[in-house]
């Protein structure tokens, strides 16, 4: 189904950006660390997974209701 697979990504989108938030804030654990701006770019991602995961929820849900 295409609500399960958008969820599938979703949930891979929202892992890689829990990883880079991870990475983005080791400079406020390890102030000598300099990151590029960029960390905290790819860290947005996370919402834009939690987005993708939201949509396939919802998708799947419709595509149940109107097969039953």
């Amino acid at each position: 189904m295409t609500g399960d697979r958008l969820m599938r990504i979703g949930v891979g989108v929202t892992a890689l950006g829990l990883v880079a938030t991870l990475i983005a804030m080791l400079p406020l654990v390890f102030p000598d660390l300099a990151l590029p701006g960029v960390w905290w770019f790819l860290a947005m991602i996370t919402g834009v997974g939690l987005a993708l995961v939201i949509a396939g929820l919802a998708r799947s849900a419709r595509e149940r209701r109107i097969r039953d």
